[in-house]
């Protein structure tokens, strides 16, 4: 894919030549244009009626007009030499009305309209508004001389009309390339804007893919530490009881009471973790996914949960909605679990320059917070986004902190 800079690099140099007509085109093109220079000059040899050394003379003006014209489609490939070119088109055509017994022979006066036409398709619009002027001043020059040994209205009035036939001719060749111009930005750009969508669509892929392997890669470490252990223990306890069976029944006892005990709290904690594998459509509603939380949580606990919501954004990122849900989800689990809370409250401010929030329970709060998986995975979710959060313990446990509203 080329990046913008290439494509106006490129737009710069289709306008300066004929990069935008094939060879095909570029050879009708010049077939026409010779064959209409020669019936033209057929026309004005015969209304000159030229005999030997003028038609002589005449025939090798057109002669050396026709092999510059085939030069510059099949040979020349430079935008100074297509300039060039033309500047030597109009001296020839110039020295053609020159050489003419007529003051002013239209048929040769027509190859200025030919100039202004075939410079427009072989240059850019400054160059070749610059060749048109040009152009049209080397065909007054006969008309200066036309008045000046015959002043009159008949003659003013002609000069006056092909003056202004030229140079409405030149001012449709100029819109007709500006209008080419925009044209082709417009088309580059568009391919530009399609390149760029198709690269954000890419990138909002991997980050996505990036976010669910780094949750995987959470819940798997959980299982790992958490269940790992967990079972571990219960087989070792069942073991251990299957050995004295016989021998102590009443110890035996406790070891299966406490292997249930342990295979409750296992079978809690896959529940937990089933529960972070719901699809991101159910908790990336923002504010209203956090509230359904809050109020199944109340509900099966019996804890005391009071939400409050200052300020007010139209729709979080789906990254800051799962974020900010794993928080008070994970905040919640804690006071319960390790803090034994019975009162929760959840403050939460919306702004557009960032999301703050503070889970303030009155459970146990111990002074010494040791960051097990749930704090450090709150923390690694926070400060991936560019955000900051921080544990205390004051009356309670206090988890407090903010993410960036534009993530």
């Amino acid at each position: 894919m080329y990046n913008l800079e290439f494509k106006i690099q490129n737009l710069k140099f289709i306008f300066q030549g004929v990069n935008k007509m094939n060879k095909k085109k570029i050879a009708l093109f010049t077939l026409i244009k010779i064959l209409l220079s020669i019936i033209i000059f057929y026309g004005a040899i015969n209304f000159e009626d030229a005999h030997q050394d003028r038609l002589y003379m005449l025939m090798a003006i057109i002669g050396i007009y026709i092999v510059v014209s085939i030069i510059r489609a099949f040979i020349i490939k430079k935008d100074l030499f297509y300039m060039l070119s033309f500047i030597i088109d109009v001296i020839l055509v110039y020295y053609l009305e020159y050489n003419s017994k007529y003051l002013i022979n239209y048929f040769f006066h027509t190859y200025y309209i030919i100039i202004l036409v075939e410079s427009s398709v072989y240059l850019n619009r400054k160059r070749s508004l610059i060749i048109g002027i040009l152009t049209v001043i080397a065909s007054l020059i006969k008309y200066f001389y036309l008045i000046y040994y015959k002043a009159n209205y008949a003659t003013i009035s002609e000069m006056a009309f092909f003056t202004l036939l030229n140079i409405f001719v030149l001012v449709v060749i100029n819109f007709a390339q500006y209008f080419r111009e925009q044209k082709l930005k417009k088309d580059l750009l568009y391919d530009e804007l399609l390149d760029t969508h198709k690269k954000l669509k890419e990138y909002a892929q991997k980050i996505e893919e990036l976010t669910i392997l780094e949750e995987r890669n959470r819940i798997a470490r959980d299982i790992h530490d958490t269940l790992g252990h967990m079972m571990t223990g219960i087989i070792m306890e069942l073991e251990m009881a299957s050995h004295i069976i016989d021998k102590d029944t009443g110890k035996a006892k406790k070891l299966l009471k406490a292997s249930k005990t342990s295979a409750r709290e296992g079978l809690s904690k896959i529940r937990q973790v089933v529960e972070t594998l719901k699809p991101d459509k159910q908790i990336s509603k923002g504010i209203d996914s956090i509230k359904e939380l809050i109020d199944e949580f109340s509900q099966k606990t019996g804890v005391d949960i009071d939400l409050n919501i200052i300020g007010s954004i139209k729709k979080l990122t789906p990254t800051v909605s799962v974020t900010l849900y794993r928080v008070v989800q994970e905040s919640l689990t804690n006071a319960v679990r390790h803090g034994k809370a019975t009162k929760i409250i959840v403050n939460i401010s919306l702004t557009k320059e960032k999301i703050e929030f503070q889970i303030k329970d009155n459970g146990i709060g111990d002074k010494d917070i040791k960051l097990g998986f749930g704090l450090k995975g709150m923390t690694e979710r926070v400060r991936a986004l560019h955000g900051e959060i921080e544990f205390k313990v004051g009356d309670g446990f206090i988890v407090r902190g903010y993410i960036p509203g534009e993530v």
